[in-house]
């Protein structure tokens, strides 16, 4: 029996980035979509917490368009399984690379789904998903493990005796071991084209550190020039999402300490590191923008701009105690645009003059925010969003 769809206004549909199946927008779903907007499907969307469970592209177009309302089907689905149900209702939707796909199944497992609810989800025999959960725990070794194994055979040990080791697998140290020289060439060719590094940065990929699937993942390079321009000898990165700051830290063998939400960290009330750092990397979720997940405390879950001020506030204060006399607190945030007002947080950042400001990077660049931000006519939007990066010196005024 077809189920009869409602009509609800777009700006109540939540769309929960931790729900959604795909690390970036289909091109051609999106391109078809836009030819076929008035023949649309109702998207899914769960009845109480109005979170989207199906249909981020229609979202997308129907949003570029300027319409204010949409149609939906409701669904009544907990928390616990709304990926699940995400997953499923993908199946008659355009196919999710494999690869991602994958990353779904891990993420369900992780959650505490049996492989038999895993494969109703994704239509897939359970025999199919015990091989995909088998295999990614073969093939993804702990960082600090794989990183320790890499440094093992930099200083002479052959593959098979950082193995026995550590432990991690030989095929999969060989080729991180040439991962790991593969981004050292890539630094030095930076490092050398560069020059000197300037207030406006651009920068032509994010290069080969972190993941680029990850939501909000930035430039590698940005800390390449970091580490090189202001030389610190230890690092820390509170929100270090897929762990860019990490491998480029690594590569530059510079001593490195990172937590991060989805680890079990919560930067306004966990205990801090004992340590004092020379560099603090912060990279905040942008306001407003997607909701990486339920926790409360989640920067991307607040809804109020002052709300988010204040965590940022908090945030930076608590920072401010892990530097050392001479370190540096780096900020890198983009201004924010809801309901056509525009808030420029990098600025009252700066006046709250929590610590003395060194310096203020523009960087700039194409940006999935992009549209949220500027927009002329219907649907045509200008291409680039600046993010700051903010550089704050040691020591209270």
């Amino acid at each position: 029996m077809e189920q009869t769809a409602d009509r609800i206004q777009l700006k109540e549909i939540i769309q929960d980035r931790s729900v959604w199946l795909r690390s970036e927008y289909d091109t051609e779903a999106l391109k078809r979509y836009r030819e076929s907007i008035d023949r649309l499907p109702p998207v899914r969307v769960d009845r109480f917490s109005r979170v989207l469970l199906d249909g981020f592209h229609r979202v997308r177009v129907l949003k570029e368009k300027g319409n204010e309302e949409i149609p939906v089907i409701f669904e009544e689905c907990s928390s616990k399984k709304q990926l699940a149900r995400a997953l499923e209702l993908n199946l008659h939707g355009t196919p999710i690379p494999i690869e991602q796909r994958n990353k779904v199944l891990i993420k369900l497992s992780n959650q505490g789904l049996t492989q038999k609810e895993i494969a109703k989800a994704s239509g897939l025999s359970q025999k199919r998903v015990s091989q995909i959960l088998v295999n990614s725990k073969r093939d993804s070794p702990d960082k600090k493990k794989l990183f320790e194994a890499i440094r093992l055979v930099e200083g002479g040990k052959s593959l098979r005796e950082a193995e026995r080791s550590t432990g991690v697998p030989k095929s999969t140290l060989e080729r991180a071991v040439l991962e790991a020289k593969s981004r050292q060439e890539v630094i030095i060719k930076h490092l050398q084209s560069r020059g000197s590094l300037t207030s406006l940065l651009r920068y032509p990929d994010r290069g080969p550190w972190g993941k680029g699937s990850y939501s909000g993942n930035g430039s590698g390079y940005i800390i390449v020039d970091l580490l090189d321009y202001l030389k610190p000898k230890s690092v820390f990165d509170p929100m270090e999402g897929s762990g860019t700051t990490r491998e480029v830290c690594f590569d530059l063998k510079v001593d490195y300490e990172g937590r991060d939400l989805n680890s079990g960290f919560d930067l306004l009330s966990s205990p801090l590191p004992e340590q004092k750092f020379d560099l603090i990397f912060w990279h905040p979720p942008y306001w407003p923008g997607f909701k990486y997940s339920s926790h409360p405390n989640d920067f991307s879950n607040v809804k109020k701009i002052q709300d988010f001020k204040e965590r940022i506030h908090d945030g930076f204060v608590r920072l401010r105690d892990l530097l050392s006399p001479d370190g540096h607190l780096v900020i890198m945030i983009g201004d924010g645009r809801k309901n056509g007002t525009f808030y420029p947080i990098h600025s009252e950042i700066i006046q709250w003059k929590l610590l003395p400001l060194e310096a203020v990077l523009v960087k700039t660049g194409d940006h999935e925010r992009q549209g949220a931000h500027f927009r002329y006519g219907p649907a045509k939007f200008i291409p680039t969003l600046h993010e700051y990066v903010l550089i704050f010196k040691g020591g209270s005024q």
